[in-house]
Formats: C-alpha cells, structure tokens, sequence
C-alpha cells in the first residue's frame, strides 16, 4: 500500500522508489549520541518543527497544543508543556543541515488533508537530500491515528529516506 501510494506522491514511475536495503545495525544504534543536558536547559528545551504552514504564533500554537494533550495522556517524556520552545523551520532553509548538527529534537507536521501524504512524502524528500535531521517526531492534528497516514508516512521515511519518524498517535 505504502508503495503503491509513493508512485502517486512522485507521480514518476521513472524516479527510483525502491526502498533501501535496511541496514543490520539498529535504528537506535544510527542515531547520533544526545549530549547531556545543563541544569539550565532542563527548564526550557527546544523543539525544531519542519513542514508548518508557516513560523508565525499561531503555526506553532499548534504543536504546542499537541504537547499538552500528550502531557494530559500521561507521557512524562513530554514534562512540563510550557518549557517546550517551538521553533518553526522552513524546509528549504539552508541552515537545515548546520542546525541538524546542532539540535537534538525535531518534528515534522503532518496535516490531516487529503494531500497529507503527498506533503508528507516531499518533505521526507526534502529532508532527506538536504541533509536534514535523521530523526524526527510526527506532529499531527489531534484525532489522527496512527493507521493509514502516519503509519504509510513511517514506513516510508524508513524505508526509502532511511529517516526514523517516530510516531505516538494511537
């Protein structure tokens, strides 16, 4: 299904689509070591968000909305909602690789429409040739579940991006 909706999304049969080989070595193992946090950080950190509308206020209102539902289920990884700096970022930035470097947390959002995995597909693209995070968290309207559109969008950053795109919709 996931393949059949990638043909769609490139609308080129011709462009490679084949997924990569996984590699033996675990994701967890790929992912580059998180420094540890100072005592100062620990009050506020920074999420980078890729794949808003755009990096006003109200855009990142509503990750931040996202993170207090997530605190309310009960996610103590999420702690306090209000310590979280949301930080919007252009995927066409041509900072994404230096700040890639340089910041340990990233999102990508995920919009609930009909173009959604089409969107979704470009941005991993996107991400992907211009060297952007290998890590990200889906962020999402509430209501999303993970069947369908997240879990396609999942398989896809992994299997053709070799992005892990970590998804907690239930």
């Amino acid at each position: 299904m996931a393949e059949m909706l990638v043909e769609l999304a490139t609308g080129n049969k011709s462009e490679n689509t084949r997924p990569k080989r996984a590699s033996a070595q675990p994701a967890a193992a790929k992912a580059a070591p998180v420094p540890p946090r100072s005592a100062g950080s620990a009050r506020e950190r920074t999420l980078m968000v890729l794949g808003l509308p755009g990096t006003a206020e109200r855009h990142t209102a509503r990750v931040s909305e996202l993170l207090e539902s997530w605190a309310q289920e009960g996610r103590s990884w999420v702690g306090d909602p209000g310590t979280w700096r949301i930080v919007a970022l252009p995927i066409a930035s041509p900072h994404l690789s230096l700040l890639a470097a340089q910041q340990s947390q990233w999102a990508l959002w995920i919009d609930d429409d009909l173009e959604a995995f089409r969107r979704g597909y470009r941005m991993l693209k996107q991400i992907a040739e211009q060297g952007g995070p290998r890590r990200l968290i889906a962020v999402h309207p509430p209501g999303v579940g993970r069947q369908g559109l997240l879990s396609n969008l999942q398989y896809v950053a992994q299997a053709y991006f070799d992005i892990e795109l970590l998804v907690l919709a239930r």
